[in-house]
């Protein structure tokens, strides 16, 4: 959907605190290759931008990426964990809310609204 529509709407991914602190997962090596690593809990922005930055390589994104705040403010505001994708209108008024992710995203209901608002 990025891909789609990043010329006509703002796309931005939110990394807010771990969902699942000290999970073991594949994580990129410096190499390019992957290897099964701990993904720390974070406590701090610095930490946190470490984290995102794994993220981001290991899953390939090109879209704008950014930290939550020590002060967890999105995640507060937004209700983020575990994960959740949002549709905010011009106005900031959430007009599309995911149940949790990822089986929760209803990919294609976002898909519709975005064909709506991107006309």
């Amino acid at each position: 959907m990025y891909q789609k529509y990043k010329d006509r709407v703002t796309f931005l991914l939110v990394y807010i605190r771990e969902a699942h602190p000290d999970s073991i997962l594949y994580v990129p090596t410096t190499d390019g290759g992957t290897q099964l690593g701990v993904v720390p809990q974070t406590s701090t922005a610095a930490d946190r931008l470490k984290n995102l930055e794994v993220c981001v390589s290991l899953l390939q994104l090109t879209m704008p990426s950014i930290i939550d705040g020590d002060d967890n403010q999105v995640n507060r505001a937004y209700a983020a964990w575990p994960d959740r994708l949002y549709g905010i209108d011009r106005n900031g008024i959430v007009r599309f809310k995911s149940d949790p992710g990822p089986s929760g995203f209803r990919t294609p209901d976002l898909a519709a609204w975005l064909r709506d608002i991107a006309k």
